[in-house]
């Protein structure tokens, strides 16, 4: 049976690492989208000797984007089953001193695109009666750091999007779901870290607080990614996962240490 799924952001992190795992579960052809040309070319020759991969050098802020993949996709490989929205945008901008520019690329990247996304491949999810649609947003959906109010905003806003998807498309066979992501070791967070100025060990001492000793992998999302899109979370449909170690508003404590009253 054919299995196709199409990638944002597969050129490395979530992406990349969702598709070796549905490679490995037997998807027999994937469409990575990423505007990295070159890192994406690396990316599909290392996952070609894995399976089926087709690839899309693309700006998903450039609104012809959606389309112009959905159609290649189908073009390439006749059917979509998976929409994994894995590309995000995180730019800092606190409500003090967000511009347009940056509030604009927030939205058109974060909420934008994957709206779109999710409207062209629901077409063709309709036609085939089945289909699973994967956004991922952030735990900062919820609140965070003052500079991540519009990063915040925009994750909000996936998230609302997401939960009136898997009720428009329900009954045409469509499950959408929402990963909520806690703080995860991925190329694009080590960079963003490195430009913040952290030490170079941030993830090792920040890891070693967490319950599990450290922080989120690509590999994590991608267990969950090929559960969903499973017919053994063939019941479920428009949950927002928390993927995250720490509940929102659990206090930071190791229990080696005293609690206080």
């Amino acid at each position: 049976m054919s299995r196709v799924a199409l990638i944002t952001g597969g050129a490395q992190g979530l992406g990349a690492a969702a598709a070796k795992r549905l490679l490995n579960d037997g998807f027999t052809g994937i469409l990575l989208l990423d505007r990295n040309a070159e890192r994406l070319a690396r990316e599909a020759a290392a996952l070609s000797k894995l399976g089926n991969i087709k690839t899309l050098a693309c700006d998903l802020a450039d609104a012809a984007t959606p389309a112009n993949a959905i159609a290649t996709c189908v073009q390439e490989f006749g059917r979509i089953d998976l929409l994994f929205n894995a590309a995000g945008n995180t730019a800092r901008g606190a409500i003090s001193d967000v511009n347009s520019s940056t509030y604009e690329g927030l939205f058109n990247v974060n909420v934008k695109a994957p709206l779109s996304l999710m409207q062209e491949a629901a077409k063709v999810m309709k036609r085939q009666k089945s289909g699973t649609i994967i956004n991922v947003s952030s735990m900062i959906a919820y609140g965070g750091k003052p500079s991540l109010a519009a990063y915040s905003a925009s994750k909000a806003a996936l998230n609302a999007l997401s939960k009136h998807a898997a009720q428009e498309f329900a009954w045409d066979g469509i499950r959408t779901f929402v990963i909520a992501l806690g703080w995860a070791l991925t190329e694009g967070e080590i960079a963003v870290q490195a430009a913040l100025g952290l030490p170079a060990d941030w993830a090792q001492s920040n890891g070693a607080e967490m319950p599990s000793g450290r922080l989120i992998s690509p590999e994590d999302i991608a267990d969950l990614v090929a559960y969903l899109c499973s017919p053994s979370a063939q019941m479920m449909n428009g949950a927002i996962i928390d993927f995250e170690q720490m509940p929102q508003g659990m206090f930071r404590q190791h229990p080696a240490l005293k609690s206080s009253a």
